[in-house]
C-alpha cells in the first residue's frame, strides 16, 4: 500500500502516542503536527477509509493491526536510511534526518532490505543474513533484539 508522506506522519504520530499509552484525539494530533483540526479530521478519515485506523467522531483514534504494522515499517525504513546517512556517510544529524525523511519513501522494500543488511553488517549491529524483510513484522522485531555477539562475523 502506497501512502503519502503526510499520511505517514499521521500514522507515526498516532503510533508514538499509543506507544506512550496515551489516548489519541484529533486535538492531540493537531497540536503535535501544528495542523488545524479540520485538516487532521480530513487526514484521519482518509486513513480510516484505507483501513489503517479506527475512529468514531469525537472519539479516540487507534491504529488497526495493518496501521500499526505500516507505522512500524515506516519507522524502520527511516532508521535504516538515517543510520546509513549519519553513521556510514557521516552526514551531520540534522542533514541525515532531513535526507532520510525524503529518501525512505522512494526506496523499494527490496532496496531497503539490502540497505538494512549492509548497514547492520557495516556497523556491526545485527546479523541480518537470515533473509531480513522489512515487510515482515517478525523480521523487524527480530533485528531489534538479536544483537550480534562478540566474535561473530
Amino acid at each position: 500500500m502506497k501512502i503519502s508522506n503526510v499520511q505517514e506522519e499521521y500514522l507515526k504520530t498516532i503510533y508514538l502516542f499509543e506507544k506512550d499509552n496515551k489516548k489519541v484525539r484529533i486535538t492531540d494530533i493537531a497540536k503535535k503536527l501544528n495542523k488545524t483540526k479540520p485538516t487532521v479530521n480530513y487526514a484521519i478519515n482518509s486513513l480510516k477509509e484505507e483501513g489503517l485506523l479506527n475512529y468514531q467522531v469525537y472519539g479516540n483514534i487507534s491504529l488497526t493491526k495493518d496501521g500499526e504494522l505500516l507505522a512500524i515499517k515506516i519507522l524502520e525504513a527511516y532508521d535504516i536510511v538515517y543510520l546509513f546517512l549519519n553513521e556510514i556517510l557521516k552526514l551531520d544529524e540534522k542533514e541525515a534526518e532531513i535526507e532520510a525523511e525524503k529518501m525512505k519513501q522512494s526506496l523499494s522494500d527490496e532496496t531497503l532490505n539490502k540497505l538494512a543488511v549492509y548497514v547492520h553488517k557495516t556497523l556491526g549491529l545485527y546479523d541480518l543474513d537470515c533473509g531480513y524483510n522489512i515487510g515482515n513484522y517478525r523480521c523487524i522485531k527480530c533485528s531489534r533484539r538479536t544483537k550480534k555477539k562478540e566474535g561473530d562475523k
